[in-house]
C-alpha cells in the first residue's frame, strides 16, 4: 500500500495534483500513441474532415456570393440616389465583385469604384474623390449602411470640411434625413449645417491659470440665431441676426 501510494504521490507531481488529471493525462498520452500506431487511418480521417469542411465553406460561400451579386445593384442605385442629394449630379458609383481565392471573406473580392465627373472612368474609392467630395461620398455612404446595419448612433466631426454654399445646406439636410433612423451628433462650424439640426450646443473653452476647461452649453431660442449670425459672418449685426434667422427657418423646414 505504501508502494502504491508514493507511486500515486509521484504521479501527482507530474501529471496533475488529483487522480482525476492524471487519467485524463493517460487519456491524452494513449491518443497521441494511437494516432502514431494508426497514422495512416488519422491521416484518413483528419482528411475526411477537412474534405467535408471545405465542401459546408464553398456551399456557404456560393450562397454569400450569390447574395452579393444580387444586392450590389440595389446598393449602387441607394448610393447614387444619396449622392444627387448632395448634389453631386455626375457621379458613378459601382459595386465590383471578383472570384477570388478563398478565404475568411467568401471566395469575392468586392470594391468599390466611383467616378465624381461626367466622362471619367470608374476607379478605385481611394484614387478619386477629392476633399469635399470625399466628405459627401462618405455621408452618402453612411446614410446607406446605418440604415442597413442598424446603428443606433453616428458621429460627424466636422464631415463638412471643404464645402460651403448650397452644398453645405445639402450635407445638413443629409444629416438631418439620416437623424430620421439614427442618433446624430455633428460638429460643425458651417451655418447652413447648423441651421438644420434639431438641437444646439454650443462649445466653449476657458483656462483658470492651471488648467483649461471645456464647457458645453445647450442653446435655444434668440441664442442659436446669435450663434448662426457668429459663425456665419463673424459678427453680430442687426443684417448678420435677420440673414441668420431666415436661414435657421429656410432649413427647419422639412421636405
Amino acid at each position: 500500500m505504501e508502494e502504491r501510494l508514493y507511486l500515486i504521490q509521484r504521479m501527482k507531481r507530474r501529471y496533475g495534483n488529483s487522480v482525476a488529471e492524471i487519467l485524463a493525462r493517460r487519456d491524452e498520452l494513449q491518443e497521441q500513441v494511437d494516432r502514431f500506431s494508426n497514422r495512416a487511418k488519422f491521416i484518413e480521417e483528419i482528411d475526411r474532415k477537412i474534405d467535408a469542411a471545405y465542401r459546408t465553406y464553398m456551399n456557404y460561400a456560393k450562397e454569400i456570393s450569390s447574395v452579393r451579386k444580387k444586392g450590389c445593384a440595389d446598393l449602387d442605385k441607394a448610393v447614387a440616389a444619396n449622392l444627387n442629394d448632395l448634389m453631386l449630379e455626375n457621379a458613378r458609383f459601382h459595386t465590383d465583385i471578383k472570384s477570388c481565392e478563398p478565404n475568411g471573406n467568401g471566395i469575392d473580392r468586392v470594391e468599390f469604384l466611383i467616378s465624381m465627373n461626367k466622362g471619367e472612368d470608374l476607379k478605385p474609392l481611394s484614387r478619386t474623390a477629392s476633399g469635399g467630395e470625399l466628405s459627401r461620398l462618405m455621408l452618402g455612404l453612411k446614410v446607406v449602411f446605418t440604415h442597413l446595419q442598424g446603428i443606433q448612433t453616428v458621429i460627424f466631426d466636422e464631415i463638412d470640411t471643404g464645402v460651403s454654399g448650397p452644398v453645405a445646406t445639402a450635407i445638413g439636410r443629409k444629416m438631418r434625413e439620416l437623424s430620421e433612423h439614427s442618433q446624430v451628433f455633428a460638429v460643425t462650424h458651417l451655418a447652413p449645417v447648423a441651421a438644420t439640426a434639431d438641437s444646439h450646443y454650443f462649445v466653449s473653452k476657458s483656462e483658470d491659470g492651471e488648467k483649461t476647461h471645456t464647457h458645453v452649453k445647450q442653446l435655444s431660442g434668440d441664442e442659436i440665431i446669435s450663434q448662426l449670425a457668429l459663425i456665419a459672418s463673424g459678427e453680430i449685426t442687426d443684417v448678420s441676426l435677420a440673414a441668420a434667422k431666415e436661414l435657421y427657418e429656410r432649413n427647419q423646414k422639412r421636405k
